[in-house]
């Protein structure tokens, strides 16, 4: 399994001493540490924004991480949000950053697949970063993220795809040895997407951007502070083969806005058969 990494807690609280960051944490001062994806925090922001968020929104990220998104949407917008994870050690990670930051009354985190993930209520909005390149059938996990929020809910998407029909040099952030690598093109995930239940608002290839992005944060080599490489086994390998990837237009990073095509009784049915009402915003 790529995301097998081991006591992810223990390395971030030495990392966070050693930079000493200590005490009540800003969550900008783990931005190179938790934001797990190509971009980083400015990506996160570029893919927020257009939702609008506000203190009304439940918003649900798939594939959390170390937390970083939820973190940064509920400090940039008031919004509650909630993340899952199919990796318990990266949970615990999430949890504990989240209760240095002094944030655990509006971030939570939960060890769960987005299919055993049974909400009390549905959610206004749904966030994911660089995760479906590990998922091989990619129009049922949609539907199931359609599943969770409520009528005309939206879903907002950072993710890889590929350009050229040529494999990639691994390891990749997503995978050691390709084994568990999906990756498909803008136009078959766009098709993924539309299929499960969701209308296309935007869908924007913004690989020149990260190619900038890229160029600017390692001009200097890499960051001073704690990093996201130094918590990934072959993290610093990872991370070089994104970027040239990346460079040579081998892939490219999508980013796209959608709203979930509604149900005629205003209710939402999850996978385990229950039903929960539209909640009030």
């Amino acid at each position: 399994m790529t995301y097998a990494e081991q006591d992810v807690t223990a390395t971030v609280g030495r990392l966070l001493t050693e930079h000493g960051l200590t005490g009540t944490l800003d969550p900008d001062q783990l931005n190179l540490l938790d934001q797990f994806h190509a971009g980083g925090v400015d990506g996160l922001d570029r893919t927020i924004a257009p939702l609008h968020l506000t203190s009304n929104d439940r918003v649900l990220d798939v594939g959390s991480g170390f937390g970083g998104p939820a973190r940064r949407i509920a400090q940039q917008t008031g919004a509650s949000v909630h993340g899952i994870d199919i990796t318990a050690e990266y949970v615990v990670a999430a949890s504990d950053l989240t209760r240095r930051c002094g944030l655990e009354h509006l971030v939570t985190f939960e060890h769960s697949g987005i299919e055993n993930h049974h909400p009390a209520e549905s959610y206004s909005a749904a966030v994911t970063m660089h995760v479906q390149m590990n998922v091989a059938d990619k129009p049922a996990w949609y539907a199931a993220i359609a599943e969770r929020l409520d009528d005309s809910g939206q879903l907002v998407v950072w993710d890889i795809c590929s350009t050229v029909d040529e494999p990639l040099t691994y390891p990749m952030p997503w995978s050691i040895d390709g084994s568990d690598s999906h990756v498909v093109t803008p136009d078959e995930l766009l098709a993924a997407i539309t299929s499960a239940g969701f209308r296309c608002d935007e869908w924007v290839d913004e690989g020149a951007w990260v190619d900038d992005w890229f160029t600017t944060t390692f001009a200097g080599g890499l960051p001073q502070g704690p990093g996201l490489p130094m918590l990934l086994e072959d993290g610093f390998t990872r991370t070089i083969n994104i970027a040239v990837a990346q460079k040579a237009h081998t892939i490219t990073v999508m980013r796209g806005r959608f709203t979930r095509l509604g149900l005629d009784d205003g209710r939402r049915r999850f996978a385990d058969g229950s039903r929960a009402s539209r909640p009030t915003r």
